[in-house]
């Protein structure tokens, strides 16, 4: 029976790409392919997914820039980095960005689904947070429970929340607010939904300072 673990493989090499996707399916993943770091960005926009296998040579760009642009800091998810055994720089550079694991090519299929499982376990116990007195966010649900009971949020409190717990390392810009909601550049729309989530957890959840503000830095939330 086939599980709800969704992986992306991202990969160019069209027979590796098959054998890759029937190794997964084999071991009961569901799996989505992209040839290329456009075809992935499209797909990481309409999935949530548990693991991505990122090829570091892609035809359109590396997988480096990819993961530093537009995984690293947005989606909970962990990377498997696939280089080349000679590529030993690609490989020490996707470590430093913050990539979970990386695997050399020719590898052993055994070797690539224990790095998967392990990965996705270790993921699966970061997706709920502790947000402090009785209160957690489920990453994956998209919930926020105050002593068991859901706290209803809006399709945008929920975006920010998750962005905010994603950016908890660093102060969260309204370029990037604006940018992930969707709102002009200069729009205070993403502010005033701040200042309503903040409300919203006060009364709801009694945290007075979860989500602070800092001028000219941005919005930052304190685990």
């Amino acid at each position: 029976m086939i599980n709800d673990e969704h992986i992306l493989l991202v990969e160019d090499d069209k027979s590796l790409q098959e054998l890759i996707e029937k190794l997964l399916q084999n071991n009961d993943y569901i799996v989505s392919k992209a040839n290329n770091i456009e075809e992935a960005g499209k797909l990481i926009n309409l999935f949530t997914f548990d693991l991505i296998i990122l090829d570091v040579m892609l035809p359109d760009s590396t997988g480096l820039d990819f993961y530093k642009e537009r995984i690293k800091d947005r989606l909970n998810t962990p990377v498997i980095f696939l280089s080349a055994l000679s590529d030993v720089e690609d490989r020490i550079n996707g470590l430093k960005l913050g990539a979970d694991d990386y695997i050399g090519k020719p590898f052993d299929s055994r070797e690539l689904v224990l790095k998967i499982k392990k990965n996705i376990i270790k993921k699966k116990s970061l997706d709920v947070v502790n947000l402090g007195k009785n209160t957690e966010f489920d990453l994956k649900k998209e919930q926020l429970n105050y002593q068991g009971i859901k706290i209803s949020l809006s399709s945008n409190e929920i975006k920010i929340l998750k962005l905010l717990i994603h950016n908890s390392h660093q102060y969260l810009t309204r370029d990037l607010l604006n940018k992930e909601l969707g709102l002009d550049f200069l729009s205070r729309s993403g502010d005033m939904q701040i200042s309503r989530l903040r409300l919203k957890i006060k009364k709801e959840c009694h945290i007075d300072d979860l989500i602070r503000s800092v001028h000219g830095k941005g919005y930052k939330i304190f685990l």
